[in-house]
């Protein structure tokens, strides 16, 4: 019987926590390693799946390294039809795993009888799509089940596969300090386990196949092909018995499908298929339906950053929305906009993408890869994704009549026009004394609002704008969202509320003087003019003259707007003339 977390860590005290930059909402399920949880950004209306192992087993060096090696995988596998990475780290000790959140169901709740071939061969040939992508990375995933893989709605109900839990994959190829798995213990799930694995014997690919091979079994025929209330007795049975053919069992299954999971069931290695893709092929054809294309190997193409100083980086595809960009330099900011020029062989394709992920050189030691980040790209729709498609592998965009302006998007890009020539309160829409929460809200409703757009036909005008938009928003939000970048932005703005607003949500004083100095270095020639005024002000102060007085800490604050003495003053003169005149209306 597996060992249940303590008591007090079965109550949800997880919930509400950070991770990072994620907080946990909810609970989504937990097992015998760990708890997954639902989480959001802090800043932007993100959501990620945060997997945390026990807090009793985060002692146990052989399970932390399991839980490491699981996402060290899954990182190296960069798949649209594998659940994807976002950053790993530990919180009081516990390594938690941050990962893309999925919405739908696993394929064990799904497919809890026999289902039609034509459906059975979709959903085999995206597994044999993502163990194709693991495999050329030289990871075997080794415990392929329906509880591993999951299914994400897609387009007119079609079903996306999400390969999970690579928890105990193998690299056929260890790095220097990287051990064996220890013998005597039993990897894999016993219904689905190739002889070799039930033998102890060397894995390959070909034992993911024979996994392969299980599956289709079970969704044909809604069974295993070898079951018994003894796990000896499952594994002498793959080791020695040769299964029922799955046309037998069902009559409504196709023989040469059915004689293609045989094959893929075969006891020798040898005598299974060579590689997922040839696995892939078999099944299609066996089914005599056309084809779905195999996604062609990545070519080579470059970003261009543009800037004061264009940089190009050596960049692939990761899923359908997603790049890695090659980088030994510093990165652009984590959950910063980025405009990017892919320079593809097809063509030039501008676009619009968010920094999801860095990459150090440690890291990419760590997992063998080049370091780099990754970055999440704004427009998803069907249009861009079929012209970044056309242009990947080489082939020019199809000539098409320029989409004339859509009125709906119209209205809200007209308004964006309008607000893009102000500064950045005026793009989120908010006053220059807005609170936090208040600069999110209106920063996540902006958002909403022009990623409402890409779906529309708009213009190629009207798309460009509309990712321009987004991009400014973005780094607005990046400004006004972080006290010290925000005190230096009102500094320069010479916006003394918005100051007092950083300084009442918590900004030190030793932050706010290190933001001074840097503001003097930007202006020099400002530095000690405030100093007449403050005086002037103390003097008209004394003398009863409270409008001379606001007036001097004013032009103090205009020469030195963080100078903390100069703000103290001029709030509490202001708060003294307030209460003042609400006297004297009272009266």
């Amino acid at each position: 019987m597996p060992t249940l977390p303590p008591k007090a860590e079965r109550g949800g005290e997880l919930v509400g926590q950070r991770f990072g930059s994620f907080r946990a909402i909810r609970e989504l399920g937990r097992g015998g390693m760990g708890t997954v949880l639902l989480a959001e950004h802090v800043l932007i209306p993100k959501r990620v799946a945060v997997k945390v192992l026990h807090s009793h087993l985060a002692e146990e060096p052989e399970l932390v390294a399991r839980l490491l090696a699981e996402a060290r995988a899954m990182s190296l596998v960069q798949h649209e039809n594998v659940v994807t990475i976002y950053d790993l780290d530990t919180r009081d000790g516990r390594p938690y795993v941050v990962m893309e959140y999925l919405e739908g169901q696993s394929l064990a709740a799904f497919a809890r009888g026999p289902i039609e071939p034509a459906l059975t061969v979709e959903l085999l040939t995206q597994v044999c799509d993502a163990l194709g992508a693991a495999h050329a990375r030289g990871i075997i995933h080794r415990d392929l089940k329906p509880a591993n893989i999951f299914l994400v709605p897609g387009p007119q109900g079609r079903h996306r596969v999400k390969l999970l839990d690579f928890g105990i994959a193998k690299r056929l190829a260890r790095t220097e300090g990287e051990t064996p798995t220890r013998t005597g213990v039993l990897l894999g799930t016993p219904e689905f386990m190739a002889p070799e694995q039930c033998s102890g014997e060397a894995v390959d690919a070909r034992t993911d196949l024979y996994a392969v091979g299980v599956l289709g079994y079970l969704l044909l025929t809604g069974r295993v092909p070898f079951s018994n209330e003894s796990t000896a007795a499952v594994l002498v049975a793959h080791l020695t018995q040769k299964p029922v053919p799955p046309h037998e069992v069902r009559p409504g299954v196709p023989p040469a499908l059915s004689a293609v999971l045989m094959r893929a069931l075969a006891k020798r290695p040898e005598e299974r298929f060579a590689t997922a893709a040839e696995l892939r092929a078999a099944l299609e054809s066996a089914l005599k339906v056309a084809p779905t294309p195999v996604a062609p190997a990545l070519a080579a193409f470059s970003a261009r950053v543009p800037g004061s100083v264009a940089r190009d980086y050596p960049a692939e595809r990761v899923g359908r929305a997603g790049l890695f960009l090659r980088c030994t330099g510093t990165p652009p900011p984590l959950r910063s906009d980025v405009s990017l020029v892919l320079q593809l062989p097809g063509g030039e394709l501008p676009c619009v993408g968010q920094v999801v992920r860095h990459v150090s050189a440690e890291q990419a030691r760590a997992w063998n890869m080049a370091p780099g980040f990754g970055v999440e790209l704004r427009d998803a729709t069907p249009a861009f994704q079929q012209r970044f498609s056309r242009l990947l592998t080489g082939t020019p965009p199809a000539p098409a009549a320029p989409t004339p302006d859509d009125p709906r998007a119209e209205v809200v890009l007209r308004d964006f026009r309008q607000r893009l020539q102000g500064d950045r309160y005026a793009v989120l829409g908010v006053p220059r004394d807005a609170d936090a929460d208040s600069v999110r809200a209106h920063a996540r409703e902006a958002r909403g609002r022009l990623e409402s757009l890409l779906s529309l036909p708009l213009s190629d005008a009207q798309r460009a704008f509309a990712q321009r938009a987004l991009a400014r928003v973005a780094e607005c939000l990046q400004v006004l969202g972080q006290l010290e970048r925000r005190v230096e932005y009102d500094a320069e703005l010479r916006n003394v509320k918005g100051v007092m607003r950083c300084l009442s949500a918590g900004l030190t004083v030793t932050a706010l003087e290190a933001c001074r100095r840097r503001y003097f270095e930007r202006h020099p020639e400002t530095e000690g003019h405030s100093l007449l005024h403050i005086a002037s002000g103390e003097a008209y102060l004394s003398a009863g003259r409270l409008s001379e007085a606001l007036a001097c800490y004013e032009s103090a604050l205009r020469a030195d707007p963080l100078h903390l003495e100069a703000l103290k003053r001029w709030y509490a003169l202001q708060a003294r003339m307030r209460h003042s005149a609400e006297a004297t209306a009272s009266r």
